[in-house]
Parts: C-alpha cells; structure tokens; sequence
C-alpha cells in the first residue's frame, strides 16, 4: 500500500458516498457494537465503530466487502455477522483472541483487524498456510487500508513463512 491513511472523516465521507450509491444498509444500533465488544472483549477500533454506527451495516470494503455487524438477510463476505465469524476463528487454536475476520477474499484468505490496537492494524489470514502461522500482521491500519480501497486499489495479503519452522 502506497496511500497516505486520510482522515477519520475523509473516510467516513468517502464511505457516505459509496454506501448511497450500492445502496448498502443502514447503520447498525449503537447497541450491536456494544455487544461484539462485549463478545470479544475487545473495543472495537473507533473508525471501525464509526463505519457501522453511522455509515453502513456491512458491505463497505474490498472484495464484496466488510462483514455486517448485525444478522442480516443481506449477507457480505458469505457470513451472516461479524460475532458469527468471530466465534467460529476465535474456537480456532492459534488465533489470536484480538483479531476479527472483516472480509473474505474467496473463502480462505481473509482480511482481519486487531481489536488491541486502536488504530486498528490490519492482519491477513490464509487457511492454505502453515497450520501454526495462518494468521499474520500487516504493516496497514484500518484507515490505511480504507483509503487505499477508496482510492480504487484491491490489495491481498500476505502470510510469510515463518524461518525455521518445520511447519512451513
């Protein structure tokens, strides 16, 4: 990723217009966030609050987008909600408790975010890799990745191999 992260707003504004235009949901409850944290935790990264509370419901992001927060006939990422698939990774053993599957990039690939962080740094996750490294930080935070989204760029990420791991 090459794109400077705009602003909180700037992103916020981006998504408004894209939210209008594909017709995505309204945003969900304040109350549907308060329980994922509850779920997990973890509070969610704001911008992430944000997007959900104000923007949309799921369906913003790459790749057929983000993972609606609340069950939803409409569905996004082939996942009913964001608790849904959280609770089906986070049973997974190696997975980190604070990392949040938000879109699925063809079923196995995923892009996730680490709730620990409140800048939000996005992860990648790949079910064909090493059973013990499928999981992976990315040097991208969460507004980073959105602004290069906004900017008309798909990116994927990528899980190295671990040195040295007779896994891998």
């Amino acid at each position: 990723m090459t794109s400077p992260a705009w602003t909180d707003d700037e992103i916020i504004a981006g998504l408004h217009e894209f939210a209008e235009a594909r017709g995505l949901p309204l945003p969900a409850p304040t109350k549907a966030a308060d329980e994922f944290e509850a779920l997990t935790g973890f509070p969610m990264a704001p911008l992430l609050r944000r997007i959900y509370c104000e923007v949309a419901d799921g369906g913003f992001g790459p790749y057929g987008g983000v993972v609606s927060l609340t069950e939803s006939k409409r569905r996004f990422s082939h996942e009913g909600s964001l608790a849904r698939v959280y609770r089906k990774w986070a049973s997974e053993p190696g997975f980190p408790p604070s990392v949040v599957p938000l879109v699925t990039l063809g079923g196995v690939i995923w892009w996730c975010l680490d709730l620990s962080t409140p800048q939000g740094v996005m992860w990648g996750m790949d079910e064909n890799a090493c059973d013990h490294h499928y999981v992976s930080p990315q040097d991208v935070t969460l507004a980073e990745w959105l602004t290069d989204w906004l900017l008309g760029n798909d990116t994927f990420p990528t899980i190295p191999p671990v040195p040295d791991c007779p896994h891998c």
